[in-house]
């Protein structure tokens, strides 16, 4: 009997089956470059920036109960708390009675494992907003600057996948605050501070020169640029542009 004939495959490339969300997220690491050209042309996957969300929002929880854990930190803490009391002194606008009172209040109230609480209570919704909030900044830029048509959700897809490299630096900065005992330890020049401090703006401003966000925003910028099909270039100086500039924004109007 005759061989049966052998069907040819159909011309042209089957699509390839999506990844698996545990690869996409291991390639953020490893291959950026697959991750964002994977999720180019399909529909947003919630999944794809809610769980790097979600374990940022956990790395951070962590890295806070460990930085807030050292003596040295909570004493700067409370020196520039009191610093701000006696500022307040000085001009007039308390006395030191009600100063006094004040500090006699914090003291019973906001202890250790309080401070934990908000803290980290904070840095959730900093994290949450600043997903969201990165996002606005890189949507409109893209509208503004470009011909880019992406929605806005998959900005966010984009940024919650690159999110994801908040998790090693949060594990690096917990391993440098243990070491230099001081919450302006990162991957920065504030290492070769002595003593760098919050109320310092310079020193502030020192410790956003952080390897690790530049690795972070190269990445973003990566995701950027393939998914909106604009040159690496422009999508580098939209994305280190909205977050220079919520950050530099921040430091001017947090009080020293």
């Amino acid at each position: 009997m005759d061989a049966a004939p052998i069907t040819p495959p159909p011309s042209g490339v089957a699509p390839s089956e999506p990844s698996s969300l545990t690869d996409r997220l291991a390639n953020v690491i490893c291959a950026p470059s697959e991750v964002f050209e994977e999720i180019r042309n399909v529909p947003v996957r919630a999944s794809n920036w809610l769980v790097p969300l979600i374990l940022a929002c956990i790395a951070t929880v962590i890295y806070i109960n460990i930085a807030f854990s050292q003596p040295a930190v909570l004493r700067a803490i409370q020196e520039q708390r009191e610093n701000a009391v006696r500022k307040k002194v000085a001009a007039g606008s308390i006395t030191q009675a009600q100063a006094d009172q004040a500090a006699a209040m914090t003291e019973r109230f906001l202890t250790p494992t309080i401070l934990k609480i908000f803290a980290s209570g904070g840095a959730i919704l900093a994290t949450v907003g600043g997903l969201f909030l990165m996002g606005v900044g890189i949507w409109l830029a893209l509208k503004c600057c470009t011909k880019s048509t992406l929605n806005y959700m998959k900005v966010i897809e984009i940024c919650g996948l690159a999110l994801l490299i908040d998790v090693p630096q949060k594990l690096l900065r917990i391993c440098l605050v243990v070491w230099k005992e001081n919450l302006l330890a990162t991957a920065s020049p504030t290492l070769f501070l002595a003593h760098p401090s919050a109320a310092n703006k310079a020193h502030v401003f020192l410790s956003m020169i952080d390897v690790i966000d530049f690795w972070w925003l190269g990445v973003l910028s990566l995701g950027v640029s393939k998914v909106a099909s604009i040159r690496y270039r422009t999508a580098a100086f939209i994305t280190f542009g909205v977050w220079y500039g919520f950050r530099v924004v921040a430091a001017l109007l947090t009080p020293s």
